[in-house]
């Protein structure tokens, strides 16, 4: 294992922090690593090291990583014994799994704190908690530039066709697309973000499934929160026919809300208000 030192400047004060750095097997996107190992039975020692979850899918150029209330966030790994018990205060080292490939992710070894200081030709990096003698948990960020831009698109008319026996019907995409858009650069879509949407007509606040339509990624899956990939976030809107009547007085069209934040400001195009119309 080897040691160096970085330099942290997020606009404050430099900071100086000691980074240990390893190689690993590589983590899928989007997902958190768990390690386990037989390493004892005591109530004190070490036998299982989780993430507690990512404070955010993605971390911005130039900032710190934050959690969805615009806050700097730090990592955190929750060390467990053999029973599955949390041990409080367990020493947790932090690192940058990548660095060997590049210097993209500065992260304090004791705090957690991840800085981003740039972006590669490598969109995401992996993070890494290690405690004990032999154990380690990866999870991977998306490194992107700020995000500027919210843009976003309804499906076309929902049309309830005659003869259909359908109890419920599904629309298309509701799509948001999150981009870093300054004067004089290319647009560029901003990955691992998150957008959370809301149907606004008709209302349905708590995305209730027993309501008259609800949001969803699927048929079976209801869901008011996405989060950008090489493309768009999107979701659907889920309607029962038999509820969504045209003298209901609710049934002309369906209103999706979509707001996509920053350091817990919205970003310019935010909140976004789409419309499709419904076809009886």
């Amino acid at each position: 294992m080897t040691q160096d030192t970085a330099s942290i400047d997020a606009g404050h004060a430099a900071q100086r922090v000691r980074r240990r750095i390893i190689g690993s097997t590589v983590a899928i996107v989007a997902t958190i690593a768990t390690a386990c190992a037989d390493v004892g039975s005591g109530p004190d020692v070490p036998a299982a090291l989780e993430f507690a979850r990512l404070p955010y899918p993605a971390v911005v150029v130039g900032d710190s990583l934050r959690n969805e209330a615009g806050v700097i966030a730090p990592l955190r790994a929750i060390v467990r014994n053999s029973a599955g018990e949390e041990i409080v205060g367990a020493p947790v080292t932090y690192l940058y799994a990548d660095y060997n490939r590049d210097s993209s992710l500065v992260i304090d070894s004791t705090s957690g704190t991840v800085f981003a200081r740039k972006i590669t030709t490598v969109s995401t990096g992996r993070v890494a908690a290690r405690a004990g003698s032999s154990l380690q948990i990866l999870g991977t960020l998306f490194v992107t530039l700020p995000p500027d831009t919210v843009t976003g698109s309804a499906p076309g008319d929902l049309k309830f066709e005659a003869g259909d026996s359908a109890q419920k019907v599904l629309t298309g995409d509701f799509s948001v697309l999150v981009r870093h858009n300054k004067t004089g650069t290319t647009p560029t879509a901003v990955k691992g973000w998150i957008v959370r949407y809301t149907l606004l007509h008709p209302a349905n606040p708590t995305n209730d499934t027993s309501a008259v339509a609800y949001l969803a990624v699927d048929e079976r899956n209801a869901s008011v929160v996405d989060t950008t990939g090489d493309s768009d976030a999107t979701r659907k809107v889920m309607v029962r026919k038999n509820r969504f009547l045209p003298d209901s007085g609710t049934a002309d069209s369906l209103v999706v809300q979509a707001t996509v934040q920053y350091r817990g400001k919205a970003v310019p195009g935010s909140p976004l208000r789409l419309v499709t119309r419904v076809v009886h």
